[in-house]
């Protein structure tokens, strides 16, 4: 029988490693190419947007809007892989917060138990004055 059959398994590493490794990768290729791609583009005069032809203009003025909606897009994009990457990271923290909890919680039970058995342990019998 698979150790996983009663449940699933997070490696908790795993988990905050991917967040890392998937912001970064989003600063570092997304990110930057969305901005490299951006100030090309708004530097440059639009081509065809001076021209006579009504036709070539209106191409230009389309090409110019489905530029920006590619923009919001990519900058949704990130936004998203960004909240992705930090809940990734959050989830991990929460599972080795709850790990660290559960050891905590063991050990102060340990503890209890151990106090608990230690003051039995002082009760005698008054006959026989031994631990009862």
């Amino acid at each position: 029988m698979s150790e996983h059959s009663s449940g699933f398994v997070v490696d908790p590493r795993a988990l905050e490693t991917f967040g890392l490794d998937f912001q970064h990768d989003l600063d570092a290729h997304l990110s930057s190419e969305k901005v490299q791609t951006l100030h090309i583009f708004s530097e440059a005069q639009l081509f065809g947007s001076g021209t006579a032809s009504p036709d070539v203009h209106q191409a230009a003025t389309d090409y110019r809007s489905k530029l920006l909606e590619l923009f919001d897009t990519m900058d949704a994009l990130l936004h998203e892989g960004a909240v992705m990457a930090r809940a990734a990271q959050a989830i991990a923290n929460a599972y080795a917060e709850a790990d660290a909890i559960s050891d905590d919680d063991v050990h102060r039970a340990v503890g209890v138990a151990q106090q608990q058995t230690d003051a039995d342990a002082l009760v005698v019998d008054p006959v026989t004055g031994r631990p009862v």
